[in-house]
C-alpha cells in the first residue's frame, strides 16, 4: 500500500510526523510520503498515485480538493480525514474496497483518537460483500449489484452466500451472522445473491516468498508464516502457494512447513533472481555477499506470481524473511 499524508497547519504536521514514524515500519506500507500545504495542487498530482490519502485538516479543504477526481468506489483511493488536534479520524471515501474503514480504526489507535465510520453495513454490524472482497483479496464480478446486496443486509433481509467448503475459512462470526450460508463444491468462487442480484468473488493469487538462514528450525519458519498472515489479517489457508530460491530448496525447516500446510513450493533459479529487476525489491548486503543476489523472499514471490506486486514487504522473523505478492 502507498500512503500520502497531507497537512496544512503546524499542529497538523506534528500529527503527520507521528503517523509517518509509525506507519513506515508497517510491512503492509510499501511507500509513504508527507506533503505540507499546497493541498489543491498536491491532490491533483497524487490522487491516482496512492492507495490512501490521509488529510489532516478541515473537512471542507479536502472535500473540495478531491471532488474533481472522485470516480468510482472500485478505483478511488481511501481518503481519511483527521482534525488538527487529532480528536477524530474519519473514513471519508472508499471505506470498503479502498480499505478506509479498517485504516481509520488502526490510525485512530496510533494517535489515541476516536474513529468515525459511517458506512451503513458497518454501523449495523454487517459485513458488506465488498468488504469480503477487500479482506480476502478478490476480483468482483457484477460490482453494480453490491448496492443491492449491502442494502438488503442493512434491512435485515435474507442474503444467500454460496461457496465451496474449501473456502470455509473465510466464515468469521460476522459473516455467518450477516449471510445465509450454503456450501457448493461444484463452484470455485464465492457468490452472494439477493432478489436476482448477484455478486461473484474470485480469488486473486497470493504468493508468499520465504528466505531463511541455513538449517533454520521448522518452528521458526512456522512462526514467521503465522506472524505475516496475522498482520495481513488472513488465515494461512488463503496463501495460494509459496516460493523460495533454489539454494533453499532442501531447507528442512521450509519443506516441513509446506508439507504440513499441503501447499506447493515453487523453486526459483538463482539466475532468474540475479537478472530480475523490480524497484519494489529491497537490497540485503548480506544476501548479496553470500549469494550474489539482492534478496530472496521479495523477488521469488514476485517472479512466481505473474503480473504481481508486493503487498507485504520483506520482514525478518528470527532468521526467516517473508514477503507476499498479489496478482491483479
Amino acid at each position: 500500500m502507498k500512503i500520502a499524508i497531507l497537512s496544512v497547519t503546524n499542529q497538523g504536521k506534528i500529527i503527520s510526523d507521528k503517523l509517518y514514524e509509525n506507519l513506515v515500519k508497517n510491512p503492509l506500507i510499501l511507500h509513504i510520503q508527507q506533503y505540507h500545504k499546497n493541498i489543491k495542487s498536491t491532490v491533483k498530482e497524487i490522487f491516482d498515485k496512492y492507495d490512501c490519502i490521509i488529510a489532516i485538516m478541515a473537512s471542507g479543504i479536502i472535500i473540495r480538493s478531491i471532488a474533481p477526481y472522485v470516480n468510482s468506489k472500485l478505483s478511488d483511493p481511501a481518503v481519511i480525514l483527521i482534525d488538527d488536534h487529532g480528536n477524530f479520524v474519519i473514513s471519508l471515501l472508499s471505506g470498503h474496497i479502498g480499505g478506509a474503514n479498517d485504516l481509520t480504526t488502526k490510525i485512530a489507535s496510533i494517535i489515541n483518537s476516536t474513529p468515525v465510520i459511517t458506512t451503513s453495513t458497518d454501523v449495523n454490524n454487517k459485513i458488506g460483500v465488498d468488504s469480503i472482497a477487500k479482506r480476502y483479496y478478490c476480483h468482483i464480478k457484477y460490482p453494480k449489484n453490491i448496492q443491492y446486496i449491502n442494502k438488503a443486509l442493512v434491512d435485515n433481509k435474507i442474503v444467500d452466500l454460496y461457496l465451496p467448503y474449501k473456502y470455509s475459512y473465510i466464515l468469521t462470526d460476522n459473516i455467518k451472522s450477516s449471510y445465509n450460508i450454503h456450501f457448493d463444491d461444484k463452484i470455485d468462487y464465492i457468490k452472494s445473491i439477493y432478489d436476482n442480484h448477484e455478486v461473484i468473488l474470485t480469488f486473486k493469487q497470493l504468493v508468499m516468498g520465504i528466505g531463511a538462514r541455513r538449517n533454520i528450525s521448522p518452528s521458526k519458519v512456522k512462526n514467521a508464516i503465522e506472524q505475516a498472515c496475522k498482520i495481513l489479517e488472513i488465515p494461512v489457508e488463503r496463501i495460494d502457494f509459496f516460493a523460495t530460491a533454489d539454494v533453499k530448496k532442501n531447507e528442512v525447516g521450509i519443506l516441513e512447513n509446506i508439507k504440513q500446510l499441503n501447499k506447493f513450493l515453487k523453486i526459483i533459479p538463482m539466475d532468474s533472481i540475479k537478472t530480475y529487476q523490480n524497484e519494489e525489491c529491497s537490497k540485503s548486503d548480506f544476501v548479496m555477499k553470500q549469494f550474489g543476489v539482492k534478496g530472496v523472499c521479495e523477488p521469488t514471490c514476485l517472479i512466481a506470481n505473474d503480473n504481481s506486486h508486493l503487498i507485504f514487504k520483506k520482514t525478518a522473523y528470527d532468521g526467516v524473511t517473508i514477503a507476499v505478492s498479489l496478482n491483479g
